[in-house]
């Protein structure tokens, strides 16, 4: 069986809850390709599915490092950025899931994931404009997008107080 086989099937395995399975394949697999970003990748999601955010993030990370690119990329930084938040490495999380978002403008769930690492970090003002900024664009709400006008302002302007 080949790389891409083994990974489809170690994927396979994991839709099937098989983990301990999918992971002995890529932990094998890892042993032939130590360097491959795409089999790094893999194996950091077999443990993040497993809940051990903390084993995934160092081969997420060389992933990266080693070259992932195109949609794998994508979600190796959100499920970079994820695990750290769960693991309380806001800011670390802050800086993968910009990286998403900066590589990636057009992807809407790296969107929504900085947005959450943003208020764990405690940075409120830009969590909330993300997430209008968000709903303005996706909604399809006839209510919401009545709104557009003032809510897109309020986006803008979320800790100003106007006196009479």
């Amino acid at each position: 069986m080949d790389k891409e086989e083994t990974i489809e099937q170690a994927k396979a395995l994991r839709q099937e809850d098989k983990l301990d399975e999918s992971e002995e394949l890529l932990l094998a697999l890892l042993e032939e390709y130590p360097d491959d970003p795409l089999v790094l990748f893999e194996v950091g999601g077999a443990y993040d599915v497993m809940g051990l955010e903390t084993e995934a993030i160092p081969y997420y990370e060389r992933a990266i490092d080693k070259g992932l690119e195109g949609p794998e990329l994508l979600e190796c930084l959100i499920c970079l950025g994820i695990s750290q938040r769960a693991i309380g490495d806001f800011q670390e999380a802050v800086d993968a899931l910009e990286q998403a978002v900066n590589d990636f403008p057009d992807d809407n769930s790296s969107k929504t994931f900085l947005a959450l690492a943003y208020y764990s970090n405690q940075q409120y003002s830009e969590s909330v404009r993300l997430l209008l900024d968000l709903l303005l664009t996706t909604t399809n709400d006839e209510q919401i997008l009545s709104y557009a006008d003032t809510l897109d302002f309020y986006k803008d302007n979320l800790d100003e107080v106007w006196d009479d």
